[in-house]
């Protein structure tokens, strides 16, 4: 263990966000996405997309972390991130240059599918958009996964 040194000191204010996130913290982890969201959009306003996609990247580990604590709210922030990030991995594509986004789609659709069939209007109302704008391929893979 390091004795009085924080490898994360450089980044400022994040630094304790990061240490009570890492503890499970889930309003930690909460501001972490919310972060990492603000600036994916800050640099999608810039026409930044490299910096957009990485900080799609970083939203989709703390959305991740703010899911596993079950709550059905996260669960559906995780889904619309994960579908951003298909969006600049191959969003719904028939190639092999799209497969990273097309399985994270797949897993946007297999959550929103859970909790729309457990009542939740929300994922429903997203799955019903995501049915209108998304290929049957994604759908079909999404029940591979499930």
């Amino acid at each position: 263990m390091m004795a009085g040194i924080d490898p994360n000191a450089a980044l400022g204010d994040l630094a304790p966000i990061i240490k009570r996130a890492a503890a499970g913290d889930i309003e930690a982890q909460r501001m972490g996405r919310s972060f990492a969201i603000q600036d994916m959009a800050d640099a999608e306003s810039r026409r930044d997309y490299a910096m957009g996609q990485g900080h799609a990247a970083e939203a989709m580990f703390w959305a991740r972390l703010a899911a596993s604590h079950g709550f059905e709210d996260d669960a559906v922030i995780l889904a619309a991130v994960l579908t951003r990030l298909a969006e600049f991995w191959g969003f719904d594509r028939r190639d092999d240059s799209a497969d990273w986004g097309n399985l994270l789609l797949a897993e946007a659709v297999t959550i929103l599918d859970d909790l729309a069939s457990n009542g939740n209007e929300a994922a429903a109302t997203a799955i019903n958009e995501m049915g209108a704008r998304v290929s049957p391929h994604i759908f079909q893979k999404a029940k591979e996964i499930a």
